[in-house]
């Protein structure tokens, strides 16, 4: 089960000034089921961010269940689609406990 993840760097897939579908696309990916945890199943999970960075960190504070999986998982296969589309700069490294 998801209990949380990390997503840090910029894809680097256009050139600076340039609008970057790849990293807005995983941002777009990582950033809905963190606002699907707050808003729809009411949960209030750690959250970090440093936009300068491109880092966001998100980790649930309760025991994860059915509903909190479907968004994380939800997530999980977006940005591997991603990862599989462009793997020149989309990278999933999984850790497992």
């Amino acid at each position: 089960m998801i209990t949380s993840y990390k997503v840090s760097g910029h894809s680097g897939s256009v050139k600076k000034g340039e609008i970057d579908l790849v990293c807005n696309s995983v941002s777009m990916f990582t950033q809905a089921p963190l606002l699907g945890l707050e808003r729809h199943l009411k949960r209030k999970p750690s959250c970090f961010v440093d936009q300068k960075d491109g880092i966001l960190e998100v980790a649930l504070n309760s025991a994860p269940d059915e509903l909190s999986q479907v968004l994380l998982m939800t997530m999980y296969y977006g940005v591997k689609e991603l990862a599989q589309e462009f793997p020149q700069y989309v990278r999933i490294q999984e850790h497992r406990r």
